[in-house]
């Protein structure tokens, strides 16, 4: 892996860190204050910042697929799948967590029909997730680096 293509993942990395403070701000309201609150802008900012972190991650682990290992994952779900293929990130954390890919697809795709009480929920769950990827690229980046000297 090359410094550009380290320096573009640590960019995303603190993109995806980011938005996770900007998630943790927003969850400071509560549930019935998301929903029916006076002001839809915040829920509408949580959707699309789950949205991008998750792209984030997804983003990130193929990128380290396909330069490290040659692998294009057929899928999104797929992907996170791999990551624990691959140990970067632990296989039963991926099995866990794989659904994310439909998550995301869901808040791209399926906008109108989605269960928004559901999504608070996730958001809820999100920030020890979104910080257990987080460290993971960091500490394979690391030791990727470690193994070329």
């Amino acid at each position: 892996m090359t410094q550009q293509q380290k320096e573009t993942i640590q960019d995303k990395l603190f993109r995806l860190k980011t938005n996770t403070d900007f998630v943790e701000d927003i969850l400071g309201l509560s549930d019935q204050e998301l929903l029916e609150g006076n002001d839809p802008s915040k829920y509408i900012a949580l959707e699309h910042l789950l949205q991008l972190s998750i792209q984030i991650i997804l983003d990130v682990g193929s990128h380290i697929l396909a330069q490290n290992f040659h692998e294009n994952p057929a899928t999104y779900n797929d992907v996170i799948l791999s990551l624990g293929k691959h140990d970067i990130i632990k296989a039963d954390f991926a099995k866990e967590h794989e659904e994310m890919a439909k998550f995301r697809n869901k808040l791209v795709h399926d906008y109108d029909n989605i269960d928004r009480t559901k999504v608070i929920k996730y958001a809820r769950s999100s920030h020890e997730v979104f910080k257990t990827f987080s460290k993971a690229f960091t500490d394979y980046i690391v030791k990727s680096g470690q193994n070329k000297k």
